[in-house]
Parts: C-alpha cells; structure tokens; sequence
C-alpha cells in the first residue's frame, strides 16, 4: 500500500468502531466492521434504502430497525449519517433485546422502516412524539435517542477534523485504488488455500433444510443454496444472509479487517427467490438472526473443512442459549455462549459468561443462583476436546415466567470422520425428584422449588483420543 491508501486504512480502522460501516452515496462501500455476523450486509444495505428514500443532506440522520430495509433485531436501532456532502456513516446500537416466540414481525415490537430523524440540524419532533406514543416503544426511548444523535455528531466532527488534519482528500481515485487492493488481497488470501467443491446440509428443528454447495477457485467462492426449502418459523433476510456469509468466510481467511466493496466481489451467492434465506415481510426475523445465522456459519465452516483438509476445525456452538426472564413488569435476557471447535493443533476454547451481576438478578427476580459455571463435560472428545459450554443453575423462589432459545440444530449434521460432536444447549427443569429437559424453543411459568439448569452447547472435538 502506498502512504494515502494506507493513511485511509488507518483512518477507518480508528473511526469504525462497533458495528458500523463508511460508504459513499454513490454506493461504494468503504469498511464495515463488528462483532455480529449479519452487520457485513446489513448495514450497507441499510445506509442504501436511507439515501434512496430520504435524500440526506450533510448532517443528516436518518433512523431505522427495520429488518426489511436492512436492519437487523428490531431492538438494535441503525443510525445512517451524512458525514459530508458525499459520505455516509451507518451505525448500530442496540437497546434492551427480549426473547419473543410470535408468527409476525409486528407482534415482535416497535419496527421502524427509514426516518428522518434530523435534517437541517433540527431533530424531528412530531416523529420522536409518535414512536414515544406507540405501545411497543420502550421506555425512554426518546432520551436515548437524543443522546445517540450528540455522540454521533461529534463522532462526524473528529472524522471530518482528523481528514483535515491528514492533509489529504478522500478523491475517487483514491477509493478505487483502495478498493482495488482489497480485492488483491482477499483474493491472494484465498488462492493461497486449496481450491475443491463442497456439499454440506443442516436441518433445523423446526424443519427448515439448508443446503450449500460450495466452490473455490481461482481466489473466488461461490455459494449455491439451492435445494434449501421454504421458511416455516425461522427466516432470514437477504442482505442478514450475505453478511453471516461473507463474516465467516472472511474469518477464515483472514481479511475482515478489509470488509469493503474489493473484498465483497470476491464472493458470489445464489439463493432460490423462496428459500427461508430471502424472507419476506412479516416473517418474523428474530430466530433467522440467531439460529439462522448459527446454521449458516456450521454449513461454511463444514464446507470448508471438506476442501481445506489440513486446515480442519470441528464445529463450534454458534448459537448461545438465550433465557429470557420475567416477573411483573422486569425481564432480564440471560445469554449463555457456546465452546469453540477444536482444531488441528489445540483444543477449542471454553466459554465465559458475560459479566453478570448476580446479587441484581436476585434481588430483581424470585430466583437464587446456584451455580454458574462450565459444563463438567469437555465438550467433543478426540485428540484435542471442544471448548466446554458454559452452566447456570437456578432455584424459583416465587412466580417467575421464562421465553428460551437454543440453537435450534439438535438435528446433528454429518462430519469429517477426524471430528465429533460436542454437547448441544440444554434446559432442564427439576420438580421434586422429577426432572425433564424441557423443548429447545419454549415459554413456559414456574412456581417456587423448581429448579432450572441451563447449559449453552459446547465445541466439538478433533482427532483421535489417544
């Protein structure tokens, strides 16, 4: 790279924090970054339906959740910002999520398709007036939005001050350099791997087939859905589809660190136009965010072990156990992650519970934590043994009510023969001395005594034991 393209690289690497993107109006993405899978498509698409839509002027913002104009859960509110005369920034930020089992995208809460939330330097009122009105809109809502608009334009004016201070001009020529090697170098990254074909399918318990068709060549991947069947619960939008796609691939080789148009075209996807990977309004969205995704990321990562054999990783648990808690007018969303897959050379790595303040939840809820811990289990056994899951026992000391999700992928795919399965989530319900495990997917009340063990899935194992 020469010093102006890698001054940019620098600059976006510094100012893209979170889940965010830089893009042109012009349609040039410049970087994405994040942590979610599903922001490496959602966000451009996002900042895209905005421009479209709104004609934002400099110092703009428009706001949307709605997945279908490329948000993602409707509880992560997507900010599309224009920085300049010919920039936009998209950032994500997300508010209190809940666990909901419903049939439409309404019933899922408050979704709002593109906004204009300031033009003109002025905050629009009347809107603010009427989300705050509406019966899914969460408390403070508005004040939240407020202070998300202040951070958001000083962070346009460190952008805008740090350009300046660089002495450079982010022209046209420069970003088509920029772009260029980009996809010189995620090409080079694949073509340094073994090219080959894969076929991997995952069937999800609520009955949904995903079928991939895998292959690399010449530094390019292609993706062939077909054969993956209708949605029956669980759907994802197109743009969620392409970004889980492109992050776990990118994770792979090595190159999300240049998440921008260059490196997309290296990646090409065909979905059937009815598969539950193309959802359209109302699916409901919030399972195909979660489980979804975790489907998609086990087929990649399935496909690429066939091709890449000396590169060969067991599965991890993707998806975390999410139990969602509610007493009277409180909820508290538990989310325990999932173990890594082993590898090759080392065993995966455990997961940890995010920091949680326990003397809250009890003091919130009717409940007394018991335990929390890793599973007793290491997970799948082989040479080298899947990160354990994490485990968190639980006594109902009064009426407490419960919405869980697991991965949803209890049906177990097909592995190498050097791989095995690790544990799959798991919530059991203790009553007396009677115990039950209880459906990857429920909503269901509990009464004082009962006891409840949680345990997020662990990874799999690699090799054999010696």
């Amino acid at each position: 790279m020469n010093y102006q393209i890698e001054l940019l690289h620098s600059l976006l690497n510094q100012f893209l924090v979170g889940e965010s993107a830089l893009m042109t109006l012009d349609g040039d993405v410049l970087g994405v970054r994040g942590q979610q899978p599903v922001t490496y498509g959602t966000l451009t698409t996002a900042a895209g339906t905005a421009a479209k839509y709104l004609k934002l002027q400099e110092g703009d913002i428009a706001l949307l959740n709605d997945p279908y104009s490329g948000g993602s859960l409707l509880s992560e509110m997507t900010f599309v910002m224009a920085v300049s005369e010919d920039l936009l920034w998209v950032s994500r930020r997300p508010l209190d999520t809940q666990v909901k089992i419903v049939k439409s995208i309404e019933e899922e809460g408050l979704r709002i398709p593109p906004t204009p939330l300031r033009q003109k330097n002025q905050l629009n009122e009347m809107i603010l007036a009427a989300m705050q009105a509406h019966p899914a809109c969460p408390a403070d809502f508005v004040p939240w939005l407020k202070a998300q608009v202040a951070d958001l334009t000083a962070g346009a004016k460190k952008l805008v001050d740090a350009i300046e201070l660089t002495g450079f001009t982010v022209t046209g020529e420069l970003i088509e350099d920029y772009l260029r090697i980009s996809k010189k170098a995620a090409t080079k990254k694949i073509s340094e791997s073994a090219s080959g074909e894969a076929r991997v399918d995952v069937v999800l318990d609520s009955g949904e087939l995903l079928r991939l068709n895998m292959e690399i060549q010449d530094g390019k991947i292609s993706l062939d859905f077909s054969g993956t069947t209708a949605a029956k619960t669980v759907s994802m939008t197109e743009s969620a589809t392409y970004g889980a796609c492109f992050h776990a691939l990118s994770r792979h080789y090595g190159f999300t660190d240049l998440a921008n148009s260059g490196s997309f075209s290296v990646l090409q996807i065909t979905k059937p136009s009815g598969c539950w990977l193309v959802g359209k309004y109302p699916a409901p969205t919030f399972k195909g965010m979660t489980c979804g995704v975790a489907a998609l990321q086990s087929a990649i990562e399935l496909a690429l072990a066939q091709i890449h054999h000396k590169q060969e990783s067991s599965l991890g648990s993707h998806c975390a156990l999410q139990f969602d808690l509610q007493s009277g007018s409180k909820h508290a969303l538990l989310t325990l992650p999932g173990g890594e897959g082993a590898k090759t050379s080392r065993d995966g790595v455990s997961a940890h519970l995010d920091t949680i303040s326990l003397e809250q939840l009890e003091r919130d809820f009717p409940i007394k934590v018991l335990r929390v811990d890793q599973r007793h289990s290491n997970g799948g056994k082989g040479k080298f043994n899947g990160g354990r899951g994490v485990v968190m026992k639980i006594e109902v000391c009064g009426d407490l009510s419960a919405t869980w999700m697991t991965d949803l992928t209890l049906h177990r795919p097909r592995l190498l023969k050097t791989c095995s399965h690790g544990d799959p989530a798991e919530v059991t319900l203790e009553q007396g001395e009677v115990a039950k495990s209880l459906p990857v997917l429920g909503q269901q009340k509990f009464a004082a005594k009962d006891i409840l063990t949680l345990c997020s899935g662990s990874g799999g194992g690699y090799g054999r034991a010696e």
